[in-house]
């Protein structure tokens, strides 16, 4: 008789059960997490929030958000240079000053920012749509715009999405 107990043989075709070897499944995945962790924590960016943080004393305390109105989302035509027309759709919530006025509804200013929002999409080219660095003048722009519609309790626009074909 041999040394192994082949006394539960399979018919012939169907394969053995192999033992999973779980060091083999388990190493990987530990290596890689600990990679992971390693990348972030010495990745530039921060690196760099270290930095700032602990040169400045007393960072700059941003005002804590007040009443968001989310607006329903913008789809405009815009064009480029060579008069060709693309999609785009703009989607954008509006943060209001977190004052205890309530004679100032943010949902009765919706008409007027979406009437001030689709005009300047109208104007809007392509090629500023898509440049990335534009998206600050593109949320000051429409801050102007409301207020100068009579919507003085702003705080901020926020571009929630943006998507240009």
């Amino acid at each position: 008789m041999s040394d192994t107990d082949d006394s539960h043989e399979l018919p012939a075709g169907v394969p053995r059960k192999s033992s999973i070897n779980f060091v083999a499944l388990l190493l990987p995945a530990l290596l890689a997490g600990g990679a992971a962790f390693g990348g972030a924590r010495l990745s530039p960016a921060h690196a760099a929030g270290n930095a700032s943080g602990a040169s400045s004393a007393a960072p700059a305390q941003q005002p804590p958000p007040g009443p968001t109105l989310a607006l329903e989302p913008f789809l405009v035509l815009t064009q480029d240079v060579n008069k060709k027309t693309h999609p785009m759709k703009l989607t954008i919530a509006v943060e209001f000053v977190a004052a205890g006025k309530e004679d100032e509804a943010p949902k009765n200013f919706t008409p007027r920012m979406r009437d001030a929002t689709l005009s300047y999409l109208r104007v809007l080219s392509y090629e500023d749509a898509l440049d990335n660095t534009k998206a600050d003048k593109l949320r000051t722009d429409l801050l102007e715009r409301f207020r100068a519609a009579g919507v003085a309790s702003l705080q901020r626009v926020l571009i929630t999405d943006l998507v240009v074909q």
